[in-house]
């Protein structure tokens, strides 16, 4: 039995000359733009980058969460910028 994985359909906008050397790569290698988009994301991606991973602590009480909705010395520039923020806060 073969393993699937479930794929979204999503959409990018690139500049035209990294679009257009992106198909020239994928058509040198006999893949689809997406398969080599994916491929380059995936495997071709050194070993030393680390991709960003938000965290959420699991010990925010859910009584502290409700707290924290009405609070409001953080601006929304600074909630949009930190996820965990915007996380606790709700926004």
């Amino acid at each position: 039995m073969r393993a699937t994985t479930r794929k979204v359909q999503t959409a990018f906008r690139f500049d035209a000359d990294l679009l257009s050397r992106l198909k020239r790569k994928a058509k040198a290698r006999g893949q689809s733009l997406n398969a080599y988009v994916e491929n380059v994301l995936v495997k071709d991606t050194p070993a030393n980058l680390v991709w960003p991973e938000i965290v959420f602590p699991a010990d925010i009480s859910p009584e502290t969460m409700a707290i924290t909705r009405n609070y409001t010395s953080f601006t929304k520039e600074e909630l949009r910028k930190d996820d965990r923020l915007a996380y606790i806060f709700g926004k």
